[in-house]
């Protein structure tokens, strides 16, 4: 399984990379930080100037690119998972309208396959001609949410989300394409290209719905929290400029627990889609590492930087992505 290896390395390497990064003051304020985090930091070590490379290194770590331009995350990534969406469902329409049981799912895993065939290790015949069974209806469903998840984050960057000045590096800005481009075939894979998968209980495809809608309904709120706070904040700051006036704490829902609540609804979002294949998508878990890797760093600088700005007012009680854990 080449084309399952390559997408689980993916998420693996950016997850190694992303911890390497935060371990290194430098490197986490160059290039792990971004938005209300990020500072000017105090530039590479002493040792990194006498290196042949330092010039560059350093032109590489000053480029950044607006934060606003999370919003071509979701267009792309919006994009990338209607056409593995719809692939998926003409696939299905194939078999029942030429009521055929063991064609394959579509060209997403016809690609699939030939990258496993061109490696040099094709996938069995029992999978690359696969049976109409439960695994195409926890793969399209589990693409459903996911698409469904992405489109709402579209809307909301575009329509909700109140601009900012603030900036991220570049390669943050390269990861989060390829995340957004690649994911939508991760959240199929494991049932396009596994030949051991076991049926998919209705239950268990109902349970990743359920905690897929409480996780969505309450990141909504939070963000909403968060954008009118942003709003309220920009309009104190025309009257009163000062750099303490731009931040407020957000409180409610489930702010009343955790700093960044709607990171974790963003985890429980993919452990959902996970749940809702049976919990047999393995692939899938390597995107929840990434995932809960990414957003727990991004979850530690928030709460490192709300208890410097606060102080005494932040509640000491709250964690900062876990509830009453961490």
């Amino acid at each position: 399984m080449i084309a399952l290896a390559l997408l689980r390395g993916v998420y693996a390497l950016l997850a190694a990379i992303a911890i390497a990064f935060e371990l290194v003051p430098w490197t986490r304020e160059a290039f792990v930080k971004y938005g209300r985090t990020r500072g000017v930091g105090s530039g590479p070590p002493p040792a990194w100037t006498r290196l042949p490379c330092a010039e560059v290194v350093e032109r590489f770590a000053s480029a950044t690119v607006p934060k606003n331009l999370f919003s071509q995350f979701y267009w792309v990534g919006a994009m990338a998972a209607c056409l593995v969406l719809l692939d998926s469902l003409l696939g299905l329409w194939h078999v029942c309208s030429s009521n055929v049981h063991d064609s394959s799912f579509g060209l997403v895993h016809a690609f699939l396959g030939h990258i496993d065939t061109w490696a040099g290790h094709p996938a069995p015949q029992a999978v690359v001609r696969a049976a109409m069974d439960s695994r195409r209806l926890a793969a399209i469903a589990g693409l459903s949410m996911y698409t469904g998840h992405v489109l709402a984050r579209l809307k909301e960057t575009v329509c909700d989300q109140p601009a900012t000045q603030a900036r991220m590096h570049i390669g943050q800005y390269a990861v989060g394409m390829i995340f957004y481009i690649i994911t939508p075939v991760a959240v199929v894979a494991d049932a396009y290209c596994k030949h051991l998968w076991r049926p998919v209980s209705l239950w268990m495809i109902m349970a990743g719905t359920s905690l897929f809608v409480y996780a969505s309904v309450h990141q909504w709120r939070c963000h909403h929290i968060l954008f009118r706070l942003r709003r309220q904040q920009l309009a104190r700051v025309s009257r009163q400029p000062q750099p303490a006036a731009a931040y407020a704490l957000p409180s409610s829902d489930l702010f009343d627990y955790v700093s960044s609540p709607h990171y974790l609804c963003e985890i429980l979002v993919y452990v959902s889609l996970w749940i809702a294949t049976g919990c047999q998508a393995q692939t899938l878990l390597w995107v929840v590492l990434w995932t809960a890797v990414n957003l727990g760093i991004t979850a530690r600088e928030s709460q490192l930087w709300y208890r410097r700005t606060f102080g005494h007012k932040f509640p000491q009680a709250r964690r900062a992505l876990v509830p009453f854990v961490w």
